[in-house]
């Protein structure tokens, strides 16, 4: 697991919010403590969509892009959220990418889901990832191998 304390909070939540730095996530939940709490779930409602959408969809949760500005219009305003914490999975194409190149025994049936975790309240910015497996394992290889993609990742975005 890898904890991140973000010190520039402007620029990162920017990313977050304003950029397509995070798009090709899944959005898992989020909940954004402000006058009211909201709670946002971020699997999609199959039954919602016609027969022809759901059989393009082919996925559980909807992507970060597809949330993100409703959520900036949740958080936009003269005060701060007295919280917020967002989590997004990372998307199963890419779980199958990640599991090929860090040659660990697991195959994409193993994993639950690989998260990136982002708590924030108006002192702190924490940023932390997860791996949930359907089985247990002693093998930190995909553990390891996503820390570094992510370090790398954020790196990348100068974040």
């Amino acid at each position: 697991m890898l904890s991140m304390n973000i010190s520039d909070t402007r620029s990162f939540m920017n990313h977050l919010l304003s950029q397509d730095t995070f798009d090709h996530f899944y959005l898992i939940e989020a909940s954004i403590k402000m006058g009211v709490t909201y709670h946002i779930e971020g699997r999609l409602n199959k039954a919602f969509y016609d027969t022809d959408t759901e059989k393009k969809l082919n996925r559980d949760f909807c992507y970060w892009k597809e949330i993100r500005s409703r959520i900036f219009d949740i958080i936009k305003g003269k005060r701060l959220p007295l919280s917020c914490k967002i989590i997004l999975g990372l998307p199963s194409s890419s779980l199958s990418s990640l599991i090929e190149h860090s040659r660990c025994s697991f195959t994409p049936e193993d994993i639950e889901g690989a998260f990136l975790n982002i708590l924030y309240d108006p002192q702190n910015l924490l940023v932390t990832t997860g791996i949930s497996y359907r089985i247990f394992s002693p093998d930190k290889t995909l553990e390891y191998a996503f820390d570094d993609h992510i370090a790398r990742f954020l790196k990348g975005k100068l974040i």
